[in-house]
């Protein structure tokens, strides 16, 4: 089907293909920004009920690690959004920020009083979140 005497099946298939993973990543972005956001909304909670320990913090890392290779790779690739990468690469330093923060009030603080001095940071993942969203938005 895909032969020399047919360029235009080529070019087509080509441009089919650069679409799909494009809209591939963009996906992947997406999923990254709602798994970290929701899981700062987790550690809160599990900082503020007095559950998270130093052992279950990979839980809330892993996925953190995971979306840098992400960022990396696509940055890499070139086929992501600039101003999309940008925003989510800004995700990552807020979710970064909002890790160093969480691990030092889980030692000290529960209850409302971890929620309150979690507030900010958390406030700040969420609210890079909403731009990366913005930024991939359609229009």
């Amino acid at each position: 089907m895909v032969g020399v005497e047919r360029p235009r099946v080529k070019a087509a298939l080509a441009f089919a293909l650069a679409a799909a993973c494009a809209r591939s990543q963009t996906e992947q972005m997406v999923t990254h920004v709602e798994v970290l956001t929701a899981l700062a909304r987790k550690g809160v909670d599990l900082v503020a009920s007095r559950r998270l320990t130093a052992e279950s913090l990979p839980e809330l890392t892993y996925p953190f690690e995971r979306a840098g290779v992400f960022a990396r790779e696509a940055r890499a690739a070139g086929r992501t959004q600039p101003a999309a990468l940008d925003a989510f690469e800004l995700l990552l330093a807020r979710y970064r920020d909002f890790l160093d923060a969480l691990d030092r009030v889980r030692r000290t603080e529960r209850g409302e009083a971890a929620r309150a001095a979690l507030a900010e940071t958390l406030g700040a993942v969420e609210v890079a979140g909403q731009r990366v969203r913005a930024t991939l938005a359609p229009g």
